[in-house]
């Protein structure tokens, strides 16, 4: 089947290359295009198209509005296509994706053929994503959301001397439900936080920024190594591993990439796995592909708790459904009941280090 593409972009020179770089793949067909979105309903259902490819600077109707009327009138899987983000457009990307987006890729550079690729294999993964419509700003149920499980008692401990961690997992449609799960725990939350969310390089001190306006926990991102700390989210910089290189001791690992990534969730809950065990919970949220699965797995083998995002609240329900055909979560929650279950289970590990509730 061919995939029918809709392009927006303010620039004619650059809807010329993406039309190019895209019908590289005879799978592929650039079915319309526009500089704006002025009249991106009409165009969809004219054009009938499988994504949208926006870029989020454009005259009349910008890519924040487009995105808007779109998951809100005829939801279709968006792919945010943009160059290295610059002043206030830092956030604007990650915002975009918080409003429905599913995923952003930097527009490639004349010749690289690495990053053409990428963008053509995005295209063709996020055009089979089921969405779902939705107004911008609701990032999740309401608290008390039934179905909830009973809380999950703790599991014998390997060193209460230890910090609590939690590891936590996310890639296409990641940054909506990431910034529900931290809100949902107060500035001075009592476990350290480490996050590994797929991002193209050069962008992980724009995401940084988009989480610190939006969570009560202070961001961070790594560069060398860190102690961990509790009321601290710690973020991956560009191109490196995350790893726990002890129990008290935070770093980056320059291994080869794993399932594709680097950094990589499954190196991250490997390391907490081996150092924390039991000190440890891994979360993994929406999400295209399998990381995180094989280090959900050691996780849980050692007493970490390990949960994912359920299926009807994930923009792109692929790792989460990985880690539960595989057994590796226990629970499968929105990301309000998520922060609630990992609160209570800070709330029964006894430790000399983490504050109380």
């Amino acid at each position: 089947m061919t995939i029918r593409v809709l392009l927006l972009d303010d620039s004619a020179i650059c809807r010329t290359q993406l039309r190019a770089i895209l019908e590289e793949d005879e799978r592929i067909e650039v079915v319309a295009e526009a500089h704006n979105g002025d009249q991106v309903l009409r165009l969809i259902d004219e054009a009938t198209p499988h994504i949208l490819l926006v870029d989020l600077q454009m005259p009349g109707t910008g890519g924040q509005e487009t995105i808007e009327r779109v998951m809100a009138h005829q939801p279709l899987p968006i792919l945010i296509v943009t160059g290295q983000p610059e002043g206030v457009r830092r956030q604007a990307v990650f915002e975009a994706i918080r409003r429905g987006a599913l995923d952003l890729a930097e527009k490639p550079l004349h010749g690289d053929t690495k990053a053409e690729e990428r963008l053509r294999a995005m295209v063709r993964e996020l055009s089979r994503v089921r969405v779902v419509r939705h107004v911008a700003g609701k990032l999740s149920r309401k608290d008390g959301a039934p179905g909830l499980p009973t809380p999950i008692p703790p599991r014998p401990l390997d060193g209460s001397s230890s910090p609590l961690v939690v590891g936590v997992a996310a890639s296409a449609g990641g940054p909506r439900p990431l910034v529900s799960l931290l809100s949902g725990w107060p500035a001075d939350f009592a476990a350290a936080v480490v996050v590994v969310q797929h991002l193209p390089n050069g962008f992980t001190s724009a995401f940084a920024e988009f989480l610190q306006s939006r969570v009560p926990q202070r961001v961070t991102i790594v560069k060398q190594l860190v102690r961990f700390e509790p009321g601290h989210v710690y973020l991956a910089t560009d191109d490196q591993h995350l790893v726990a290189l002890s129990d008290k001791q935070l770093g980056t690992d320059r291994g080869p990439p794993v399932e594709g990534h680097r950094p990589a969730a499954t190196v991250l809950f490997e390391s907490l796995a081996a150092r924390l065990g039991a000190r440890s919970c891994g979360v993994i949220l929406s999400g295209m592909g399998r990381d995180g699965v094989a280090g959900l797995l050691k996780m849980k083998a050692r007493g970490a708790l390990t949960l994912t995002q359920e299926e009807s609240g994930c923009a792109v329900y692929g790792m989460p459904k990985a880690a539960m055909e595989a057994g590796a979560a226990v629970a499968a929650l929105d990301p309000p009941g998520l922060a609630r279950e990992v609160s209570t289970w800070v709330s029964l590990q006894p430790s000399s280090t983490a504050k109380g509730r």
